[in-house]
């Protein structure tokens, strides 16, 4: 009997040796290792080098965690915060976009304070131990106004932006040099964090690619930007410069900028285990078929597979608003694991807040002022649903990536009928794990029946499970094969490792069972001297521990002593508390805890926030799971929308002599007006003149209206109305929105005067007050007392369940906030908005709704078009946050 046969008999006592779903990987070898060269590689005991397959740091593999931040998309005061919350998650490196049009609207003009501090910024990021990756530009996307130039690159017509135009290199030059002053000294050769920097973005000119970016490579360098590591996006079967710039790949499940009206998007290759490495059309000269597997082929694999825009939730466009499930997050990590990825980079990871220029918001696509994303850290601190799936698999990252990286992806060819069940293999030939995926963003997959998976390896094959399993739709895992504990081999798992804790002289493990799949664990017996199971059976099998029966829980562990005197244990989460794991240091001492709470730390303090003001954490001590309850006071925070008819705060006004009132409105502004309503009570009779120009109105319920964009205009306005007889009273508004995000009332009132330009009209409360704009206006206003004693540190959160289209908010003047109505709550947060709280506590909401149901919007299936077409507020409520600190060795503070 061969050694392969009677492996796997010990696996399958009981089960049929006979899998449908077989790979052989009996003959692979490992692939040559060869260093890229590129930047200095920083201090000596700290380099890192680049090679073909992977990250090198201090001379040891790791798969690093990287996640999308804009420092001048958040109010400096949160950046510490958030920062610390992306560390707690798991993430390593902070990548962020330097968005030239914020820092130098007008040319020559440049702001590096505040929001802006990039300097500040990237310390702040050392301070909390993250490495920085800069994506210096010119040109980002970034969903921002002109992809990120300045409107004085963008429509200046003596350059050619983009290319290698002598005087646009030298404005690019300018820029680099300009961004290298503010982080001199805080590169990584010189003890700082930034790691990487990445040169353009998306480009993908014909036979431009090699040329144009080895030319801003080579301004970087002579700026200073030496780094370990140049890199650059690889979209749409553009080149690259082998072995100068590492292209970083990009996978988007939720795709807004596709969009096919009110249907679902088709699924994408990106939906599956594929060597595609960046888009549908991607070339496929990397790839080599052998043996009904597909892997790289090492003879022209020259790059290791790193990524930079890993979507893990997705912004609203104005034609596209889906709302992101949980496991879309991650469902894409799996799938980019199982496919060989070895730098996870996503995009985005904490939700933005676009500023407002002098001229013009900043948004591109997006609504103007929010671009939450949706993502793992919503824009005002809050933990998305999205951060739940990521975590725990960015643990996974941390701690077991540095041997993952060293295994390569296999992926069987019957993966190409998508109709078949989607699974891979990364290994080195004796251990690895086994990536599946039965999952479709917004399309079902039919279940499979009676799934084994058998693995063909250089001494042995393993089947797994012991019994054939239903794998439903929405299922997607990884589970792990000869995996190394301590010197004990677990053989297989059928459940999902995500950290370790070690403990005295016991390292523990967390796992979870999947949904719907029973977990079971298979040690070696070699080196092994006893297996204990609480909540779980443990059976010798000949040359195996076989351990089943588990009742998942935080309770359920499986202790295995080694011969050496040693051991291991093995927690067992159900797939519910595997979302509320947390993993973090404090002191110089690791922890793993399970909490509801957003649990964030930095070198002395964990701290537990929530909106509920009874908070839990079970922390993992003396091998087991403690629970502890912490109590704030509450604090009611009442909200109530107060609907704000047109003309609220007009008078009636008439004229003392003659038939005319008149009154000039100073418009001056940098920006310029994109729109303006006149609405207005008065008799047929009266006429109405803007700057000179008679406007024609049209009846709504209750008043006259007409759109006055085009009359009205930057600067001085006189707005003239002329009645049909001294007896006639006007009662008016003209509301003018300008580009900036600025709105305007301009109201009838006491400071209008008659054709003499001096007599003052005479006012009084109109008469017939109007309760509602007539629905043409597709329009709704509304108005919220906000509390003036909320301290900027304490986060409270405005919840508002809007039906409509598209949704503003105001404080004066102020647009602060809007959103594209999705049927989720829009959330405002309202302590980053103090200052301007204290000089005017009123909130405006502004909501348009819908002009037509036929609009081609997609919305989620649970949206009524024609409830959108008359806005309507359905809920608010106001939140407060409760932030407590916690010492690892102290009982839980009082109240």
């Amino acid at each position: 009997m061969n050694v392969k046969t009677f492996c796997c008999m010990l696996l399958l006592v009981a089960g049929n040796i006979s899998a449908q779903y077989k790979i052989d990987l009996s003959s692979i070898e490992c692939p040559k290792i060869e260093y890229l060269k590129l930047g200095n590689p920083g201090p000596k005991g700290r380099e890192i080098r680049i090679n073909n397959l992977y990250w090198e740091e201090a001379g040891k593999p790791k798969l690093p965690v990287m996640g999308e931040f804009h420092y001048n998309r958040m109010d400096e005061r949160y950046w510490k915060e958030a920062l610390m919350k992306m560390k707690a998650s798991g993430v390593n490196i902070v990548s962020t976009y330097t968005l030239w049009i914020l820092h130098e609207e007008f040319e020559g003009r440049q702001d590096w304070s505040g929001r802006n501090n990039l300097r500040k910024f990237v310390e702040l990021c050392q301070e909390v131990g993250l490495q920085v990756h800069l994506r210096l530009g010119p040109y980002c996307n970034a969903e921002i106004r002109n992809g990120g130039f300045p409107d004085w690159i963008e429509f200046n017509k003596k350059l050619k932006p983009r290319t290698n135009d002598p005087l646009y290199l030298n404005y690019v030059r300018y820029w680099y040099q300009s961004l290298f002053n503010q982080i001199k000294g805080l590169l990584y050769k010189d003890g700082g964090p930034i790691v990487a920097i990445q040169l353009e973005n998306e480009y993908v000119t014909e036979g431009m690619v090699i040329p144009h970016l080895m030319a801003l490579k080579k301004i970087a360098i002579e700026v200073g930007f030496d780094v370990p590591v140049y890199s650059m996006t690889h979209w749409m079967m553009s080149d690259y410069p082998k072995g100068e710039i590492i292209p970083y790949a990009g996978y988007y499940l939720e795709t807004p900028w596709i969009s096919f009206g009110n249907k679902e998007n088709p699924t994408t290759d990106q939906e599956f285990f594929t060597y595609n490495r960046i888009s549908d059309n991607i070339g496929n000269d990397f790839i080599k078929t052998n043996a009904k597997v597909e892997t790289l082929d090492d003879e022209t694999n020259d790059s290791p597979y790193f990524t930079c825009e890993m979507g893990l939730g997705s912004p609203n466009y104005y034609m596209r608003r889906a709302v992101v499930p949980e496991e879309m997050a991650g469902e894409n990590i799996n799938l980019r694991l199982g496919c060989g990825v070895n730098l996870m980079g996503y995009y985005m990871y904490v939700g933005q807040t676009n500023p407002i220029a002098e001229q013009y918001t900043t948004a591109r696509a997006t609504a103007r002022i929010s671009n939450d994303y949706q993502a793992p850290i919503r824009e005002f601190g809050q933990m998305g649903v999205a951060l739940k799936e990521a975590k725990k698999l960015n643990y996974f990252m941390n701690d077991f990536g540095s041997q993952l990286v060293l295994k390569r992806a296999f992926l069987p060819i019957t993966n190409q009928n998508r109709e078949n069940l989607q699974w891979a293999v990364r290994t080195d030939g004796k251990s690895g794990y086994v990536f599946c995926s039965n999952i479709l963003h917004k399309h079902p997959r039919k279940e499979y029946h009676h799934v084994q998976f058998e693995l063909d390896l250089n001494e042995e094959k393993i089947c797994l499970p012991h019994k054939k399993v239903t794998i439903q739709d929405r299922s997607y895992f990884f589970w792990p094969f000869n995996l190394d504990l301590q010197g004990i081999i677990l053989k297989y798992a059928t459940a999902q490792p995500i950290c370790y804790l070690d403990e005295n002289d016991t390292r523990y493990y967390f796992f979870f069972e999947d949904d719907g799949i029973p977990a079971e664990f298979c040690f070696k017996t070699e080196n092994v001297q006893d297996v204990q199971a609480l909540n779980g059976k443990v059976k010798r099998l000949k040359d195996v521990y076989f351990v089943d029966e588990l009742q998942a829980g935080k309770d359920c562990q499986i202790k295995v002593k080694a011969k050496n005197g040693s051991s291991i244990c093995i927690t067992l989460l159900t797939e519910k508390e595997s979302d509320y794991i947390w993993k973090g240091e404090v002191n110089g001492k690791k922890f793993v805890s399970l909490s509801e709470s957003f649990i964030y730390f930095d070198k002395n303090d964990i701290f537990i926030a929530s909106e509920n003001p009874s908070q839990t954490i079970d922390l993992f001590t003396k091998g087991k799971f403690t629970t502890q309850t912490y109590s704030s006071e509450y604090i009611s925070r009442k909200a109530k929308a107060v609907i704000v008819p047109p003309m609220e705060k007009a008078l009636c006004i008439r004229p003392l002599k003659g038939n005319i009132v008149k009154r000039i409105f100073d418009a001056r502004s940098m920006s310029t007006i994109e729109h303006a309503y006149l609405r207005m009570q008065a008799t047929e009779e009266t006429k109405v003149f803007i700057n000179g120009k008679e406007i024609a109105t049209s009846n709504y319920q209750g008043y006259r209206y007409a759109d006055v964009s085009k009359a009205c205009r930057i600067g001085m306005n006189e707005i003239c109305f002329q009645t049909g007889n001294t007896q006639e009273g006007i009662t008016a508004e003209i509301e003018v929105l300008l580009a900036n995000g600025t709105r305007w009332l301009w109201n009838t009132d006491e400071l209008w005067y008659d054709t003499d330009g001096h007599t003052p009209v005479k006012t009084e409360i109109p008469i017939h007050k109007l309760t509602k704009y007539d629905d043409r206006e597709h329009l709704a206003v509304f108005q919220v007392a906000l509390p003036t004693n909320m301290c900027p540190d304490i986060a409270t959160r405005l919840y508002i369940n809007a039906t409509g289209d598209v949704a503003n908010a105001y404080l004066g003047q102020h647009l602060i906030h809007d959103v594209f109505i999705n049927g989720a709550d829009w959330i405002i947060g309202l302590n980053r908005y103090t200052k301007l709280i204290e000089e005017n506590p009123l909130l405006t909401i502004r909501i348009n709704g819908l002009k037509s149901i036929d609009s081609g919007i997609y919305f989620e299936k649970n949206i009524s078009r024609t409830d959108c077409l008359q806005p309507v507020i359905r809920n608010i409520h106001m939140e407060q946050e409760y932030v407590l600190p916690l010492k690892l060795s102290t009982k839980a503070p009082k109240p």
